[in-house]
């Protein structure tokens, strides 16, 4: 015969109430989300490193440098799945610039070249160019911005992520 967790209340044959399950707490994003909107939460979840480091809109990182800033680039060809050969970029000179034409120079393997976008409210755009070369850096007159190109990647990976409703 089987025990039985008898409740010891006023009728006999009764069973213990069972606690409840403990409720589940909401995602920590979601919490995010409800507190600071759609737009907030995509400009948070945007941001990689320390504070120190900025966040755009549009930000490239080269292996561990970055976030670059990116002032124009062909990225939404890649995005709409255009029939492009290379990632021609123009970013913000800064203290990666060295570095950058170092890499130009070399015209070494870099292992992963990841270009992120905000593309909308609540939406962004990840770019992942593997085994990338960089070639033709050429800093511009003004001193501000920079331009070079990367070229002979191994493999390209396009990632899209969403908060709620994907808007254009």
């Amino acid at each position: 015969m089987s025990q039985r967790d008898q409740y010891r209340g006023s009728e006999p044959g009764q069973t213990r109430p069972r606690p409840a399950l403990p409720r589940r707490s909401a995602s920590p994003v979601l919490v995010l989300q409800r507190a600071i909107g759609n737009r907030g939460t995509t400009r948070v979840l945007a941001r990689q490193g320390g504070s120190a480091q900025g966040t755009f809109e549009n930000s490239v990182r080269i292996g561990k440098l970055g976030p670059i800033e990116i002032t124009e680039s062909n990225i939404g060809d890649w995005i709409a799945k255009k029939d492009v050969d290379d990632l021609v970029v123009t970013t913000a000179k800064g203290k990666h610039s060295d570095e950058l034409k170092r890499m130009s120079d070399s015209k070494t393997r870099i292992d992963n070249i990841e270009v992120q976008s905000i593309t909308g409210e609540n939406s962004w755009v990840v770019v992942t160019f593997k085994n990338a070369i960089i070639v033709g850096y050429t800093p511009d007159q003004s001193g501000k911005t920079e331009h070079w190109k990367a070229t002979q990647f191994d493999h390209v990976d396009i990632k899209r992520t969403s908060i709620g409703k994907q808007r254009p």
